[in-house]
């Protein structure tokens, strides 16, 4: 029987780790206890967890086995006692547990390792199909974060349908940056063309982008821009209707000064960068204190795109498009943060328009759907022009 592997790796401390380890005995026992009860708690819980794993495994060459056989595995993993759970946080702990191959010992067809910073590297792990990550240092160094997350590499596409990776959203978000800067030099060296290579910026004293060296900026810490990339605020909560209807009535007051249909979807117009800017400067302060909406690094993206047109006429502007009367929930029916307020008709018209200069989208929410605080409120979402270069912006060099 194949024998597989489970990471909890979110602090360092060694009372942390005990009391993982209560948690997660107590989770297993409650498991055996419906188990053996066949209760309905049992049998729903395991048909969640099939569905979820039935869209990845649609994707795979693998077989979906029936809801029974999946049902009697895991009845027979509880009752026989299949899982175990293992503390590392110690070279002791490591040297005991190694195999004659340098891997830690897998023990039984399931095992869970709950670790720290002994975790972190220099430890083989097989069969490592799921990841609980809650490490948060004070800057994300992009490859020690892949190190303690442990989820990169080559690994087999079977084991890539099953895999799954539990974090917080503030994390995902450090994660996703990685994941664009990486993809953005990766594209790069592919085309191995310095001269069409990425450019990394950063702001001087004066308050100008220039380029930098990459080795000057954290690699956990950029926001990338390519060719039609999306840029707009996620998982942020607006504060109430007192601290909200001033600015929401100063961005109209800034709109109506462009555009004075009233409709709920009227024309794209052209914007002056300093209106857009204000614009996004009361959206920010609609936001309660606590989100990850870097608002000076959107800002400066915004100012770097709309300066890089060659035509006079269309320089210092921004294609924008207002639409009205939006009411999507904060989050996703599956319980993720909203991160498309836009339709698909709006993604397709602003890509459309950013050919030379960006645009941004200007979604007007009633605020009455879940989530948020029951006033209207503006969502913006940036989209860079197709024509120009890639480019890294140094978020810390934005910050507050």
């Amino acid at each position: 029987m194949r024998k597989y592997s489970f990471i909890i790796h979110t602090e360092q401390g060694k009372a942390a780790h005990e009391w993982q380890e209560s948690i997660i005995d107590a989770i297993v026992e409650k498991l055996a206890e419906e188990s053996i009860d066949d209760s309905s708690l049992f049998h729903r819980l395991i048909q969640e967890a099939y569905e979820n794993l039935e869209k990845s495994l649609e994707h795979s060459p693998l077989k979906v086995p029936a809801l029974f056989e999946v049902v009697t595995e895991a009845k027979k993993a509880l009752d026989e006692g299949h899982i175990m759970i293992t503390k590392v946080n110690s070279e002791k702990d490591v040297n005991e547990l190694l195999d004659a191959s340098g891997q830690l010992k897998l023990r039984t067809p399931l095992n869970i390792f709950i670790g720290g910073q002994i975790l972190d590297r220099g430890i083989t792990i097989g069969n490592l199909i799921g990841f609980y990550y809650g490490r948060r240092p004070k800057t994300f160094q992009q490859d020690t974060v892949l190190q303690h997350s442990r989820m990169y590499g080559a690994r087999p596409i079977e084991d890539l349908a099953v895999t799954r990776f539990y974090t917080t959203s503030s994390i995902y978000a450090v994660m996703q940056r990685i994941h664009e800067f990486d993809s953005a030099l990766r594209e790069t060296f592919e085309r191995g063309s310095h001269n069409n290579g990425v450019v990394f910026i950063q702001k001087d004293a004066s308050s100008q982008i220039i380029p930098c060296s990459p080795n000057k900026i954290l690699l956990s810490d950029t926001t990338t821009l390519k060719p039609k990339a999306r840029l707009l605020p996620v998982g942020f909560k607006v504060r109430a209707k007192s601290h909200v209807q001033k600015p929401v009535a100063a961005i109209d007051a800034i709109i109506n000064k462009y555009c004075t249909e009233t409709t709920n979807t009227p024309d794209p117009f052209l914007m002056d960068i300093s209106d857009v800017v204000d614009i996004i400067r009361h959206v920010g302060t609609t936001f309660e204190e606590g989100h990850s909406w870097n608002q000076k690094a959107f800002i400066a993206s915004l100012e770097y795109l709309a300066g890089l047109s060659g035509d006079e006429t269309l320089r210092g502007k921004v294609w924008t498009i207002v639409r009205r009367d939006r009411d999507i929930s904060r989050e996703k029916k599956d319980g993720r943060l909203e991160n498309s307020p836009d339709s698909y008709q709006e993604k397709g018209l602003a890509m459309e328009l950013a050919t030379d200069i960006p645009a941004v989208v200007l979604l007007k929410q009633n605020g009455t759907a879940a989530g948020w605080s029951g006033t209207p409120f503006y969502w913006p979402v940036l989209v860079a022009p197709k024509k120009m270069q890639t480019v890294v912006f140094a978020n810390h060099l934005f910050a507050d």
